[in-house]
């Protein structure tokens, strides 16, 4: 005889408007891709709670801006306090790019490489 046990889940629901046309061409999407949307959905939270930040890339400008343009922009940020971006420094930025290490593991080590310094 086949026992079935039942796993309690506790479960909630999301609802989100978008347009009737974005819905059906991105579930027609999904399916091709042998998922759904709600799948989707749930992969993203599942994705931005473990890594603590949304897991795609948000562009506020309208355009996507190079590595090399982020890289710009926060050496100059630095130069504004007389801290000279290293190597070090923009590789970190190349690894949270490529999703290696996230934007708090690069603080943890710069905050541990500044209290060494200062021991010094």
């Amino acid at each position: 005889m086949t026992t079935t046990t039942a796993i309690k889940t506790d479960n909630t629901l999301i609802q989100v408007r978008v347009p009737a046309d974005l819905k059906r061409r991105t579930a027609e999407l999904f399916e091709s891709l042998g998922t759904t949307t709600s799948a989707v959905i749930k992969m993203m939270l599942v994705r931005a709670d473990e890594t603590k930040s949304i897991p795609f890339r948000i562009h506020t400008n309208g355009y996507p801006i190079s590595s090399n343009e982020v890289i710009d922009e926060v050496a100059a940020t630095f130069a504004l306090e007389d801290m000279p971006l290293t190597e070090k420094n923009i590789q970190d930025l190349r690894d949270i790019e490529l999703g290696l290490k996230s934007t708090e593991e690069v603080r943890q080590e710069l905050l541990a490489d500044i209290k060494r310094r200062h021991k010094k």
